[in-house]
């Protein structure tokens, strides 16, 4: 039993320590800001986006677009070497782009590398689109996120949905429609010379210098203005991802937002068991703050989420209750295909799954905690039940149901169940009844048979 005031060092730590974090990721969130508004008025921002299309690069594309929108850049350069992703970001990305008030110019590279899917979409919704030798761009008809084709009726909506944007795009900034159109509907793809040679790209660059030095004095659509780019000589700021950024980017990942939903189960699960505790359940607290924040940036499927929540009560009551670990079998099934359902709900371009053996991994781990935890617990009360028993023989209980001549008692705080040795006595639901012998966990009692003594004086007589 912890007092009240043995408790006070422990949540006082915790506080700090969230007050910490706090401050931390503030404090690195203003620095970069002010770091970046510190650029060159004569410059051009350069990012690399050569990670899938998701929540994760869509935030770091959207920051981009902000920085050189704020600190006067000539132009943002978007280095893209993606296999595609997200249909969701990919749209969102697409419209930071073409809203854009900076000149922004895609550019796949390095040689080798390629605008896929989702990426080619991100490539082409810039005013100037480059590619370096031996780049590719295309392939982007609509597929599940396992890899598996869709149905003919939902395939038919999203293609007919994607062309029409990508002829909007090609259609604004003066490219080829015809080719660019078979990227969605034919899945087809092609390499930097047929790109640049059909007009479905503006330009190859053998180089970052090379294509700013092919830009210059260009025109550009931005919005409904036409801008000219004076980007020959210009200094090259690197927009690299911070740490706030990459943490960020970490958080998105849908292993590492299981994980933060299984540190947040076990901590809490361990607070409940451990009333008291502090730790866990500040870390629990932490991490499931933390869960709540990245699904925000998600698309999940909520009804996995309700598995998930289900599989945590589940655990819950098997503590309180005396299943002995059935209901964590429970949990454990409800929690794997809740996490199944929740990150890998099969939507096109789905992005990122999570992996299965993560899945299992954790699931396996739950259920050890859970069961040890459930062991000690019955071994605690047999304990308490072994070492009562010889204080028990001869006590009273109070009957709870009628014994006829079996039924229930309360001895103290315990329900037990309870018989009359003697056949043809009974006991009425309220009565007192004595303990005698105690079989497994079932009492053996006698009705306690009070005496009625009568008061002679107090009968009055008559004379």
């Amino acid at each position: 039993m912890f007092s009240r005031h043995a408790h006070t060092p422990s949540r006082a730590l915790s506080l700090c320590l969230v007050s910490v974090i706090i401050v931390v990721l503030v404090s690195l969130s203003l620095t970069l800001t002010a770091r970046s508004a510190a650029a060159s008025n004569y410059h051009v921002d350069v990012t690399v986006l050569n990670t899938e299309i998701g929540p994760s690069s869509l935030h770091l594309l959207t920051k981009a677009i902000a920085t050189a929108e704020g600190d006067g850049a000539q132009a943002l350069v978007i280095e893209i070497d993606t296999p595609g992703g997200a249909l969701d970001a990919m749209k969102s990305m697409t419209e930071a782009e073409l809203n854009s008030s900076v000149p922004i110019i895609t550019y796949v590279s390095p040689t080798g590398g390629y605008a896929a899917s989702a990426g080619a979409f991100v490539t082409l919704a810039a005013p100037i689109a480059a590619m370096a030798p031996t780049t590719r761009i295309g392939a982007s008809s609509p597929i599940l996120s396992t890899g598996a084709d869709i149905g003919s009726t939902l395939k038919a909506k999203l293609e007919n949905d994607l062309v029409a944007s990508i002829k909007g795009i090609q259609h604004r900034y003066g490219r080829n429609v015809d080719l660019a159109t078979r990227m969605v509907t034919n899945a087809a793809s092609y390499d930097d010379t047929q790109a640049v040679g059909q007009h479905i790209v503006n330009l190859e660059a053998t180089s970052l210098n090379d294509l700013l030095n092919q830009v210059n004095g260009q025109y550009v659509t931005v919005g409904t203005q036409s801008v000219v780019l004076h980007t020959a000589g210009a200094d090259v700021q690197m927009l690299t991802p911070s740490l706030f950024d990459s943490f960020y980017s970490l958080l998105l990942d849908p292993n590492i937002i299981f994980l933060l939903f299984i540190v947040a189960m076990i901590g809490v699960y361990l607070e409940i068991s451990h009333p008291g505790a502090i730790l866990p359940g500040t870390v629990g607290g932490i991490a499931l703050l933390l869960f709540l924040f990245a699904i925000g940036s998600l698309s999940p499927n909520w009804a996995g989420l309700g598995l998930m929540v289900l599989a945590f009560v589940l655990l819950v009551l098997d503590l309180r209750l005396p299943t002995h670990g059935v209901l964590t079998i429970g949990a454990l099934i409800s929690l794997v295909i809740g996490a199944f359902i929740f990150f890998n709900s099969g939507s096109p371009y789905g992005g990122s799954q999570i992996n299965p053996w993560v899945v299992y991994s954790m699931a396996a781990l739950i259920g050890l905690i859970s069961l040890y935890l459930i062991s000690v617990i019955i071994r605690s009360r047999r304990n308490i039940v072994y070492s009562s028993i010889g204080t028990m023989i001869g006590g009273t209980a109070i009957a709870t149901t009628p014994l006829l001549p079996t039924g229930r008692v309360r001895y103290g705080d315990e329900d037990w169940a309870a018989v009359i040795d003697d056949p043809v006595a009974t006991a009425d639901a309220g009565s007192e009844v004595r303990i005698v012998a105690i079989e497994g966990l079932r009492l053996h009692v006698q009705p306690i048979r009070h005496e009625v003594h009568i008061d002679t004086d107090a009968i009055p007589s008559l004379e």
